[in-house]
């Protein structure tokens, strides 16, 4: 575990989040790697108990995908005991296209896809969090996944999510989806769950804690990232590595 910072609230009481992104379900190349992607992160929130799974962008590959893939995803996510939380990337039209199948009539209780142009925030009270993220509409060079990160909330911890590229200066900014590393450095939250580069990557800078998850499979070292937030000990975060999956593998009947 590394990149230790301390939170500036005491009162805050200790959690483990699970971060992934990425996951491309749906995917023509990679269709079976990518549902047993889905499937190990599925296992490892299971197996070790988290108070919330972070999905940071590109759940799904395209628009047009099975729809017993959508089924089995929603079917599954609503089946792990804690709240999900995900944020659409610039693949996952499935999700913010006004013609597409979402919102469902009736979402899972756990289950909250933020989908407002400009960023929302979803609150969970009974584990004192506060989640914003700014879903993909438009990938370009104009649209900043960081931009118009609220303040933070009066209690409790403050995760943002953000699906896009950590840029170094502002000379890279022609690159969609930019995250200056200046905003990297001046958001003020706990924690930055990161999407779009498929391998675990600690991109902070100073403080808060910035990474990128990696993905599930589409890498010959898939990862998923554990979180802890802790009221004394601050944040840290590991990479969860996850079975390799070769091309020609095929997942579990489902």
């Amino acid at each position: 575990m590394d990149n230790l910072s301390r939170p500036s609230e005491a009162v805050r009481k200790p959690l483990v989040l699970l971060h992934t992104s990425d996951l491309h379900i749906g995917s023509d190349t990679y269709h079976e790697q990518a549902l047993l992607g889905f499937n190990a992160v599925l296992d490892t929130a299971h197996k070790t108990p988290v108070d919330a799974v972070l999905i940071a962008g590109d759940l799904f590959d395209a628009f047009r995908i099975p729809w017993d893939d959508v089924d089995y995803v929603i079917r599954s996510l609503a089946k792990l005991p804690c709240p999900v939380v995900i944020l659409p990337g610039n693949h996952d039209a499935i999700l913010t296209s006004p013609s597409s199948l979402f919102p469902f009539r009736e979402l899972p209780d756990n289950l909250h896809i933020l989908q407002a142009p400009d960023g929302e925030m979803v609150t969970l009270p009974s584990l004192g969090l506060s989640i914003w993220g700014k879903p993909v509409y438009n990938h370009e060079p104009a649209f900043r996944p960081l931009g118009g990160l609220p303040p933070r909330p009066d209690t409790g911890w403050y995760v943002a999510i953000a699906h896009g590229l950590v840029v170094d200066d502002s000379t890279d900014l022609y690159r969609s989806s930019p995250i200056d590393t200046q905003e990297l450095a001046q958001a003020d939250c706990d924690y930055i769950a990161l999407g779009h580069v498929h391998r675990f990557e600690n991109v902070t800078q100073v403080h808060p804690p910035a990474f990128y998850s990696g993905a599930p499979y589409d890498t010959e070292q898939p990862t998923v990232a554990r979180v802890y937030l802790h009221p004394e000990k601050g944040v840290g975060v590991e990479a969860i590595h996850l079975p390799y999956h070769a091309p020609g593998m095929h997942p579990a009947a489902t």
